[in-house]
């Protein structure tokens, strides 16, 4: 059995983290699957990430149903069918984040710019990322949310085995196999999107090839990802639990 609590009290740090490196704002969500019951996945209540405290932490099922407790200290997120769709279409991920990156959304609306990895800490965000459209199968009359498990099946779809989904006009999905490695891809998908954004305006754009995305993303494994969470870590004064590698909460068996 995990330390649930333990679980719960990095969910927290992974939200102010999150935003504390420009990831998430006032809105925008983390969650964390269940470690020992694979359908349900734990995730905060409707607020803002910066402010997520362990008492927020609600429990839901795959399909986005709050478990407990009842009655919950608040709202939850309309949009939690992102995580439970996503969750339930790759079996092998811990964790997802949500967000509305600012640097990121402009890719999500150009039509004549690939988002791809420029930087090798971004190497998870690969070379071949989608940018995915609610309008194509739900109309232009949205408000761009996910707000079924038909649209989160929808995301889902795009997404496939990749770690970085584009959301059209919206911002973007990041995945993990631990909560750990979910919060670094996030926050290098950011910086990744700052330096494209930068290095398109100079010229020409050299991408990592698949070659190096390969080369990279077999690297960054649970010591790269504890070396950062430790850093941000005592960047939002939030107490560090040193884990093992592959090992403990937030963390996946199959980690490698």
């Amino acid at each position: 059995m995990t330390d649930v609590s333990q679980l719960k009290d990095d969910l927290v740090t992974a939200n102010r983290i999150l935003a504390d490196n420009n990831v998430l704002d006032s809105f925008g969500h983390v969650s964390i699957r269940h470690p020992d019951d694979p359908n349900r996945f734990f995730m905060s209540r409707a607020r803002a990430p910066a402010c997520v405290e362990i008492g927020d932490i609600l429990e839901f099922t795959l399909d986005g149903e709050l478990i407990a407790p009842n009655p919950p200290p608040g709202k939850p997120y309309s949009e939690r069918f992102i995580h439970g769709a996503i969750l339930e279409a790759r079996p092998e991920l811990m964790s997802v984040v949500h967000n509305h990156s600012p640097n990121i959304v402009p890719f999500s609306v150009v039509k004549t710019r690939r988002f791809a990895a420029v930087m090798h800490m971004a190497s998870p965000v690969g070379r071949d990322v989608p940018n995915w459209d609610i309008a194509d199968h739900f109309g232009d009359c949205t408000n761009l949310l996910v707000t079924s498990m038909a649209m989160g099946r929808d995301l889902a779809k795009t997404l496939g085995d990749r770690s970085v989904a584009l959301m059209r006009g919206h911002g973007s999905v990041v995945v993990g196999r631990s909560l750990r490695e979910a919060v670094f891809t996030s926050i290098y998908t950011e910086v990744n999107a700052q330096m494209l954004g930068k290095a398109i305006a100079l010229g020409d754009v050299t991408y990592l090839s698949e070659g190096e995305v390969a080369a990279n993303v077999k690297g960054r494994a649970g010591f790269t990802w504890e070396r950062g969470w430790e850093n941000w870590c005592r960047g939002v004064n939030r107490p560090y639990y040193p884990q093992a590698w592959g090992m403990g909460p937030g963390f996946s068996k199959t980690d490698k």
